[in-house]
Order: structure tokens, then C-alpha cells, then sequence
């Protein structure tokens, strides 16, 4: 019986590591929450025009979700995570692996390493264009102390964590459990 148990531990690594094993697509208009929701997350790249438009499918994405072409300049989109940190590799971390994408609206400025709170979008449904994760404002900027935003559970050996603000439970955020957990604020 030991035996087997150990010989299915390769197959069982497998099946859970295989889907972090490519890269995914980077999201633009998903979440691991509810549509139409609040989430945080933390800025870790920012993109010029010329990188939202040779990133074809989500350029036609924000197009077709109604943003102008001439709205998109420097810093209109970018990449944060909503999980932190390690894991077996860069591309083999659930930080990596759950990246997501971000559209700035011109009237916010954001920096890598910002905690940004973001209304989540959804994928085209009956013929509309979707709708994207869109940044709403920014929680806490890069180097504030003290710090009002973290990566809970607060131990750095974790491999999931996620964003907590400490006015979350406040302003009627909830906590949301299981293999994908988050803090978020429903659609009101």
C-alpha cells in the first residue's frame, strides 16, 4: 500500500503543477471574484502604448470594451498580481500564474508597487464588447508608512497570499475562502 501512495505521488504533482507549467494569458476582463466587484491588487509592471497595442488580443479587447484608441497612452494598462509570493520558480508561482491586467484611466497615475483597487471585469456576453478590470483608485502608494495595505496571512514563507487593507472589514468587504482567496466588495 505504501507503495503505491508513493508511486502516485509524481502523477498527482503533475496533474497540480501541469497547468502552471505555460504561461497563461495575461486577463483583462476576469477575476477569481464575483464580476462587477472590488479586489485589490499590486502593481508590478507598467505598459507603454506601443506594448498595448502589440498585445493584440487584449488591445481589441479594451477597444471593443469602448475605450478609445487616443485614450491609450504610457501607463494606461498594467500588470499586477493578486497573490504574493515564492513558489517553486518565477513561472511556477501562483503569483506568476495569476496575474491579471489593468486598465488605468488617464485621470489616475499608478507606480509599480502600488496597491490599486480595481472594479473586475467579464469576459463579452449578448453581443457587448465586455467589460475590464479597471483600476478605481489607489489605496496605497509604494512606500507608505505606515503601511495600510499587506499581504495577509502576514507570513512571508506562504506561497498564497493576498491583499488586505485594514479598512476592508469597514467598508463592507468580505473574505472570500477556498482555493482562490480574496478580499472583495460586492456590487451594491
Amino acid at each position: 500500500m505504501t507503495v503505491r501512495i508513493l508511486s502516485s505521488v509524481p502523477l498527482l504533482l503533475a496533474i497540480i503543477l501541469l497547468p502552471a507549467c505555460s504561461t497563461p494569458p495575461l486577463r483583462i476582463q476576469s477575476g477569481d471574484v464575483p464580476a462587477e466587484s472590488l479586489r485589490v491588487a499590486q502593481v508590478v509592471a507598467i505598459a507603454n502604448r506601443e506594448d498595448i497595442i502589440q498585445s493584440k488580443d487584449e488591445y481589441k479587447a479594451i477597444i471593443a470594451a469602448g475605450v478609445a484608441d487616443s485614450d491609450l497612452q504610457n501607463g494606461s494598462v498594467v500588470v499586477a498580481r493578486i497573490y504574493c509570493c515564492g513558489g517553486v520558480s518565477e513561472t511556477l508561482s501562483s503569483e506568476y500564474a495569476s496575474r491579471i491586467m489593468l486598465y488605468v484611466p488617464r485621470i489616475l497615475k499608478t507606480a509599480v508597487g502600488d496597491f490599486v483597487e480595481v472594479k473586475v471585469g467579464r469576459s463579452p456576453e449578448q453581443g457587448d464588447g465586455g467589460r475590464l478590470n479597471t483600476v478605481t483608485r489607489v489605496v496605497a502608494q509604494v512606500g507608505n508608512n505606515p503601511e495600510s495595505c499587506w499581504w495577509e496571512p502576514r507570513n512571508p514563507k506562504l506561497w498564497l497570499r493576498y491583499p488586505y487593507c485594514e479598512w476592508m472589514p469597514k467598508e463592507g468587504w468580505i473574505k472570500q475562502e477556498g482555493l482562490y482567496p480574496a478580499w472583495f466588495k460586492p456590487t451594491s
